[in-house]
C-alpha cells in the first residue's frame, strides 16, 4: 500500500526507534507529526527531519493528553511508540516509578488512541500500530521487570481488543512485539548495559519491519509481529 502523503503521528519520536521512524517516513513523503515531552527537543527534531507538525505532551501527566492531541487535524496512521523501561524486584520498586511506568507505557496510549479515533475513522483507510514488547507475551525467569510486563500485557490486550473492535472496518490495528533494541531506553532508566548487548538488535531492523506491516494491502492484517535477536553471540 502506498503511504506517500499520508499523515502519521509517532509518539515518543524525539529519540531512538521513534525518531528513526519519523525520519524514515518523512523521507518517504509522509506528513510526519513529532511527539515528545521536551518542547525544545521536539522542535529540533521537527527541523531535522522537516516534519509536518508537533505535539508536546508529558505522558507521565495523563490528564494533559486530551487537550494536547485533540488539536491535531486529519490523521491516517498512529504509531503508539513512547515508552520507559523499569526492571528489578517488585518489592524494591518506588511507587512513583510504578505510576510513571503505567502512565507512559499504558494509560497515555489508551488516551491518545481514544482522543484520535474520531480523526482516524474519517480517513479512507487508517492504521494503528502499537509498539508493545515481547514482555507483553513472555514472563522472564532469570531476572524481573514485573511492573513493565504488566503494562505491556495491558497493551497486548488493548491491541487485540481494538483489532477485534475494528475488524472489517476502515481501521487496521496491529501490534509490534520487539525484543531488546540498541537504544537509550535502558540507559535513561539508569540501567548499566553495554552498547550492542548480545540480545539487542539494530533499530533499523525494527523500522524495516514496521514499514512492511504498514504497507501491506488493506485486505491483509499482520496483527502481531515478534522481532528478536536470533543469534545472541
Amino acid at each position: 500500500m502506498e503511504l506517500k502523503e499520508k499523515t502519521i503521528l509517532i509518539t515518543g519520536s524525539t529519540d531512538g526507534l521513534g525518531k528513526l521512524l519519523a525520519q524514515h517516513f518523512s523521507d518517504k513523503g509522509l506528513r510526519v507529526i513529532i511527539h515528545g515531552k521536551n518542547k525544545e527537543k521536539v522542535h529540533l527534531v521537527k527541523k531535522q527531519i522537516n516534519a509536518y507538525d508537533t505535539v508536546v505532551c508529558d505522558f507521565n501527566k495523563p490528564s494533559t493528553v486530551k487537550s494536547a492531541f485533540v488539536k491535531l487535524g486529519e490523521l491516517d496512521i498512529l504509531i503508539n511508540n513512547a515508552g520507559v523501561w523499569l526492571e528489578g524486584n517488585t518489592l524494591e520498586m518506588q511507587h512513583e516509578k510504578i505510576i510513571e511506568n503505567i502512565n507512559v507505557n499504558l494509560l497515555s496510549h489508551l488516551l491518545v488512541t481514544r482522543t484520535l479515533l474520531p480523526k482516524l475513522v474519517k480517513s479512507k483507510f487508517a492504521q494503528i500500530l502499537n509498539v508493545v514488547s515481547v514482555a507483553g507475551i513472555e514472563i522472564p525467569f532469570d531476572y524481573y521487570h514485573t511492573i513493565y510486563t504488566a503494562a505491556k500485557y495491558g497493551m497486548q490486550g488493548f491491541s487485540e481488543g481494538l483489532e477485534k473492535e475494528f475488524d472489517n472496518k476502515n481501521i487496521r490495528v496491529m501490534g509490534f512485539y520487539p525484543g531488546g533494541m540498541n537504544t537509550k531506553l535502558f540507559k535513561k532508566a539508569g540501567m548499566v548495559y553495554k552498547v550492542n548487548e548480545p540480545w539487542m538488535f539494530d533499530i533499523a531492523e525494527a523500522v524495516e519491519a514496521i514499514d512492511f506491516m504498514l504497507t501491506r494491502s488493506p485486505k491483509i492484517n499482520i496483527k502481531r509481529m515478534d522481532l528478536i535477536n536470533h543469534l545472541q553471540k
